[in-house]
């Protein structure tokens, strides 16, 4: 927005990359917690089931790795302060499945339910630290993400980060360095570009890039992480968890989160067009000539993976697919961008928001969804890995 054999054990050790950022601040807003929208929780403090954390103290039972420091349970819906948007239900499978506790599973609490007038559909539990709330996309593109986001914001009114966690399609080298993308390398964004809003001239497209039109930079709060990840001691710590995070979604056979193998990796030159639609490169017989990648041939073989990248950079966003590697290129080069998605720039003016998403194409003609699901997962492993380095507001901690 692919399956084939497992890596039980891999190293990760994978670099990370910075890109540029774009303009003016986003602004947070937490508003006070109305009396209607208190769950009778807040008010009847029923005893919660518990066990003991590493810090000798009571905390809520957990499932999952590297769930340490798990916060009690929220209140209201006001207390939450971590929403995660995915659009297909792949990327909610391995989301959730990363999550350490469901509380819709609590029946011994009344539900969060939502705001009236609000028709999304969520789920809510804790990953890690964070108490959040998963919000599903009834359709993909930035119209539907920016309409889901619009009304999470109403019914969960403390969210002080959004993630849009997915799959992309990857611009295979870097333009501003060429370093490689390959696929499930994950791509985290310091800014979304809009590509597709502007003018259609008879002779050209020209995007709109004043200072109204364009897409604002993210927070103080945001940049400062990033900025942070891009140390030595971060990167390692935030690399070593995703791998664990990784290797528990392989372990779950029904996601088919196994890497897909290093011979299913083909990059063609941009110029090389797809043969027939609808049909696989093998179907068609896709024959033109395989860009070398170096990464790729350092490992040992088929099955070994090539330990997963995340790169930080600018992420383009609009409603089309791009299925052109002259197009994706032309972008790229003009823009900055690393990858392609279509949900982000939909977030972005209405939360503080980063967007993680893994690679599973090369946005061009021979796209297909052999890496769908190896995508997913690394998406969502690094998405874990993030938010254990963002710290969370609410005092009512269980540790």
């Amino acid at each position: 927005m692919g399956a084939g054999n497992q890596f039980p054990g891999a190293s990760f050790h994978g670099t990370v990359h910075f890109g540029q950022t774009l303009s003016p601040n986003h602004q947070e807003r937490r508003q006070g917690t109305r009396q209607e929208d208190v769950s009778p929780e807040a008010w009847t403090s029923k005893p919660q089931p518990a066990t003991t954390s590493d810090y000798g103290r009571p905390s809520t039972p957990s499932r999952g790795p590297i769930s340490q420091g798990q916060p009690s349970r929220p209140a209201s819906r006001d207390d939450f302060e971590i929403a995660i948007i995915c659009a297909l239900p792949l990327e909610v499978d391995a989301v959730e499945a990363l999550f350490d506790r469901h509380w819709d599973d609590d029946d011994d609490s009344p539900p969060y339910d939502k705001a009236a007038g609000d028709p999304n559909a969520y789920s809510t539990g804790v990953i890690g630290r964070h108490n959040v709330v998963l919000a599903y996309m009834p359709n993909m593109g930035k119209v539907a993400a920016g309409s889901v986001a619009s009304y999470c914001r109403m019914s969960f009114r403390g969210i002080r980060l959004a993630l849009v966690v997915g799959i992309c399609g990857a611009v295979p080298f870097r333009p501003d360095d060429g370093s490689e993308i390959v696929l499930g390398d994950v791509i985290v964004s310091s800014g979304v570009v809009q590509f597709d809003f502007g003018r259609q001239l008879p002779e050209r497209f020209v995007r709109k890039d004043t200072l109204l039109d364009v897409l604002g930079r993210q927070n103080t709060e945001i940049r400062a992480l990033l900025a942070k990840l891009g140390t030595r001691r971060s990167r390692k710590t935030m690399q070593d968890k995703m791998a664990a995070h990784l290797r528990h979604l392989q372990a779950e056979a029904d996601l088919v989160a196994r890497y897909p193998g290093a011979a299913q990796d083909k990059l063609f030159e941009a110029a090389y067009r797809h043969l027939l639609d609808d049909a696989s490169c093998d179907a068609c017989g896709c024959d033109g000539q395989l860009v070398r990648r170096s990464r790729l041939e350092q490992s040992s073989d088929d099955t070994s993976c090539p330990q997963p990248v995340v790169h930080f950079g600018l992420m383009g966003s609009s409603d089309k697919v791009m299925k052109s590697g002259v197009e994706r290129d032309a972008i790229a080069q003009q823009e900055g961008v690393i990858a392609f998605e279509m949900e982000g720039a939909g977030v972005w003016d209405v939360f503080p928001c980063v967007v993680i998403k893994g690679a599973c194409d090369y946005a061009d003609s021979h796209k297909n969804k052999k890496w769908q699901r190896y995508a997913a997962a690394t998406a969502a492993a690094c998405m874990k890995a993030f938010l254990s380095h963002w710290i969370p507001l609410q005092p009512n901690r269980a540790y």
